[in-house]
């Protein structure tokens, strides 16, 4: 059984197997195996604005987002937020937190209505240690959480906001399941302001940027997407040795 509850009000429902099925850490297990997690589980709708994990708080779950955009965050003590990751449907969060830290190291608030899957710590590492599928499968959810993690530094740390921009564009198409090339359309999913937090710069030079790559014939912006007309100069730009 499960928690769902939304506000005020709560009420206890079973959490159906398929639900995770669309989680790539819990994809390819089999149904016996999916079942016995789906038992451990909890679900929690949040709404816009509602914090799903607070910074120092036990880590005493990690999350499987069903829906909505849920952003993490690292605040610094006199109050300025870094972007770590927007995590949309489909996609997890806090594994390793839960599995090998006492406390959140970062915080997580809901950007959207979103529907969250928690997976309580002890009962899934009694789970991970009597079956070595689910342990490869974590071990591997943990390797794509690290190449996001080195794609952010990356960006974060070198160049200036054109090649912090150039970089978050190839890592968004790459997210979206897009090869980065001339004519690739890349949704901006986000608002502007969380955009610039992630870039580490402000909503005024993310548009600057913007409008100075549409000036060079670099892209195209379409509504609330951009399209790629410049893949291998983007690209370059991209690269942290670039000038």
């Amino acid at each position: 059984m499960t928690t769902l509850s939304h506000g005020k009000e709560t009420c206890a429902m079973p959490l159906a197997a398929p639900r995770l099925k669309r989680f790539a850490l819990f994809g390819d297990l089999p149904p016996v195996l999916l079942d016995a997690v789906a038992q451990v589980c909890q679900r929690r709708v949040y709404a816009k604005g509602e914090s799903v994990a607070a910074q120092g708080d036990p880590a005493a779950h990690f999350f499987l987002v069903e829906y909505g955009l849920v952003k993490v965050y690292r605040a610094s003590p006199d109050g300025r937020e870094q972007t770590l990751h927007l995590v949309e449907g489909g996609q997890s969060f806090a594994e390793a937190a839960a599995l090998s830290l006492a406390d959140f190291p970062a915080s997580a608030v809901a950007l959207s209505d979103a529907a969250v899957i928690l997976v309580p710590k002890k009962p899934f590492e009694a789970l991970l240690a009597a079956h070595a599928d689910l342990a490869r499968a974590m071990i591997a959810s943990q390797a794509k959480w690290l190449r996001r993690l080195l794609d952010l530094t990356s960006g974060m740390s070198f160049g200036d906001v054109a090649s912090r921009l150039a970089r978050w564009l190839v890592v968004a198409a790459e997210r979206d399941g897009a090869a980065f090339t001339d004519d690739a359309v890349i949704e901006l999913k986000q608002k502007k302001t969380v955009i610039a937090g992630q870039l580490h710069t402000t909503p005024e030079s993310l548009s600057r940027a913007l409008a100075r790559f549409e000036a060079d014939g670099l892209l195209r912006r379409e509504g609330k997407a951009v399209r790629v007309l410049d893949a291998a100069r983007l690209s370059a730009l991209a690269e942290p040795s670039s000038p």
